[in-house]
């Protein structure tokens, strides 16, 4: 029997709600380095996308290669040193992955962040068993909202684009996902709910959705 859909998760802000904690992360990388971004910039500049973008916005785009790679492993380890101990899965997500599971849907990560970062979150949450499939920054060349992640995990996952239901909490990801013709979840952890009006469907947590609804999104033209 074909699955109903195939399920696009993004990874921060939707399986983990760690936007504190990545901006902690890129406050603690600027200090060291004599830069300033702000709240507003982060949210608004930085988060959603990949960090060559966040880097050419912090540096300016005649910023190495070399130090893009050099910078972006020492603020992954920043923040990695400052999550451990700290990451929960948003509420409602187990279960609802169990009934996903249950009903022998296909579930993905497309995410910019590097491997590292997703089988760290990954094994913290418990959710490594999940997901058949994992797009990460190291498969893609541009960031969101470029749909170049969404269109690698339904690839991988042998999906058609149209049947693809996509879990994301930034602005740039719903218009990546949007631009893969692809059904949007918006997860309102990183933005307000009433910011995340372009998605499909909007929920505050995974307590709000579930197999039957979801089955219903991806019927509705």
């Amino acid at each position: 029997m074909k699955a109903a859909f195939t399920a696009i998760f993004d990874m921060d802000g939707v399986l983990v709600d760690n936007f504190n904690w990545h901006l902690k992360a890129w406050e603690a990388f600027c200090k060291r380095h004599k830069k300033h971004i702000s709240d507003e910039e982060f949210r608004t500049h930085v988060f959603g996308g990949n960090n060559p973008d966040h880097l050419k916005y912090i540096f300016g785009q005649d910023i190495s290669p070399e130090l893009i790679e050099q910078y972006s492993l020492e603020k992954e380890q920043l923040y990695r040193d400052l999550y451990a101990g700290n990451i929960q899965a948003v509420n409602g997500l187990l279960p609802l992955l169990d009934e996903l599971r249950a009903n022998h849907i296909t579930m993905a990560v497309a995410t910019s962040a590097e491997r590292r970062n997703v089988d760290f979150i990954l094994e913290a949450i418990g959710c490594s068993g999940y997901f058949s499939v994992i797009a990460d920054a190291s498969m893609i060349s541009k960031g969101k909202p470029d749909p170049e992640v969404f269109l690698k995990a339904a690839e991988l996952s042998k999906a058609e684009l149209n049947a693809c239901i996509v879990f994301e909490d930034s602005l740039k990801g719903i218009e990546a996902a949007l631009r893969a013709q692809m059904k949007v979840v918006g997860v309102a952890t990183t933005h307000h709910y009433a910011e995340l009006t372009e998605a499909h469907h909007v929920i505050t947590d995974f307590t709000e959705i579930d197999y039957s609804g979801l089955c219903r999104l991806i019927k509705h033209p």
